[in-house]
């Protein structure tokens, strides 16, 4: 009597013992770095800039990002094009990004400046938000009906 018993106990255990998988929050799945990267020519000049936009998503809620232009073929920062840290939200497949510090060019036709001499935006009210595509691998910019968009963008997870 005594073996049949300890089979039952022993898939009683196993049965019991077992936890239940818990999902990664969103928090958890986005946390790291995306980049998206892009030619272009912002200045009445003709040459043409490799424009680089970084954002760091942290668990905690809060992002950052910065755009920087390097020559073409190259990782070497010629200067800024903007930055800025602020807090986001996930809802409904969505990333909702709210700026609380946003720095611009301050001047049309540039193609960078230092960092020092970029300007803050104001008011810095402003929000994005963006698509999540292949679990949390690519974020796709969502253009607003009060934007002007030529396209999309979107930023591939690299960290």
């Amino acid at each position: 009597m005594k073996i049949k018993l300890l089979p039952l106990i022993a898939l009683a255990l196993i049965i019991f013992s077992c936890k239940d998988v818990e999902e990664p929050s969103p928090n958890s799945q986005i946390e790291g770095v995306f980049l998206s990267s892009y030619e272009g020519n912002n200045a009445w000049i003709n040459k043409k800039f490799n424009f680089v936009d970084l954002m760091k998503f942290n668990s905690n809620g809060t992002v950052t990002g910065e755009s920087y232009t390097t020559e073409l073929n190259s990782d070497e920062i010629l200067g800024y094009r903007g930055y800025f840290s602020g807090s986001y939200s996930i809802k409904e497949g969505k990333v909702i990004v709210s700026y609380g510090e946003l720095f611009h060019l301050g001047i049309e036709d540039v193609n960078y400046l230092p960092k020092e001499d970029l300007v803050l935006s104001e008011p810095t009210d402003f929000t994005s938000e963006y698509g999540i595509e292949e679990d949390y691998s690519e974020l796709v910019t969502i253009c607003s009906i009060y934007s002007i968009c030529n396209g999309t963008s979107s930023y591939v997870r690299v960290e």
